[in-house]
């Protein structure tokens, strides 16, 4: 089995990206990063994992990584023999510096990349993985990562432990509602009021170009209510599509994730 870490690019906000050995050392004190192989699964699918370790302290970010850091971006596509790849993110913590929200990951995570494949042979996994690992500075990381994939390996209990810890789906009926609001729109979405407490709530959008501040959230008469400003490029309300919102709802016991919402 072979696993390797090609290449680490390294480069402080604002600044010009400098590659030194001083620096090199100094990011592997911040940042350990490995493929674990993971297994081939009954259905034919192949479950593997990025692993990130980091030094007391640092954090990285869920794919949305609050009111300000770095979201990470998965490219595997230059993988012979990948038809597609799927990346799980493990329900992130949730921190306050001042009034600014961060969503993330501290000491270590475990992301699983469920893969389709083109044949049952082994395989190379090779992909880059671009991330913001953060303390007082957030600094971008660019990962090139490849390991071999075996048809025989076994279970990793790692990984289905990171998997388990995905979000679950939410159930029941998830209304939204769009109106004008100031530098763009306020979104309102509604759903029964879960048994559950949840304390805080995440809204992503499909179109990158809009950002959501953080959710305030509302238990009234039955109903949980998750309300957010949305600032759109022109300070002006747009068509967003009801489809392509995310909700995710998080308490201390777990989080539950809803895709799409009907109108009100």
């Amino acid at each position: 089995m072979r696993q390797a870490v090609h290449r680490i690019t390294l480069c402080l906000l604002g600044a010009l990206c400098l590659a030194s050995p001083s620096l090199a050392q100094d990011l592997d004190d911040i940042l350990q990063a490995k493929l674990r192989p993971g297994w081939r699964m009954e259905n034919g699918l192949h479950m593997a994992a990025l692993q990130l370790d980091m030094a007391p302290g640092w954090k990285t970010y869920w794919r949305q990584p609050g009111d300000s850091g770095i979201p990470p971006r998965f490219d595997f596509s230059q993988t012979e023999g990948l038809q597609a790849l799927e990346v799980f993110y493990p329900t992130p913590q949730i921190s306050w510096l001042g009034r600014s929200r961060n969503i993330g990951y501290e000491n270590q995570v475990i992301f699983p990349l469920q893969i389709s494949l083109n044949g049952t042979a082994d395989m190379t996994l090779t992909g880059r993985v671009e991330i913001g690992v953060c303390r007082e500075l957030c600094i971008p990381v660019t990962l090139d990562l490849s390991t071999q994939l075996s048809a025989q390996a076994p279970v990793d209990a790692l990984i289905k432990a990171a998997r388990a810890a995905v979000p679950k789906p939410g159930t029941g009926p998830i209304t939204c509602m769009f109106s004008p609001a100031e530098d763009g729109m306020e979104l309102k979405i509604v759903l029964p009021a879960p048994k559950r407490s949840f304390d805080h709530a995440a809204i992503e959008l499909d179109n990158p170009r809009l950002w959501v501040n953080t959710p305030r959230l509302e238990r009234q008469e039955g109903q949980l209510s998750v309300t957010a400003n949305i600032m759109t490029p022109t300070g002006q309300p747009m068509a967003i599509g009801r489809d392509g919102v995310t909700t995710t709802l998080f308490a201390p016991s777990g989080a539950v994730e809803y895709h799409g919402c009907s109108a009100a």
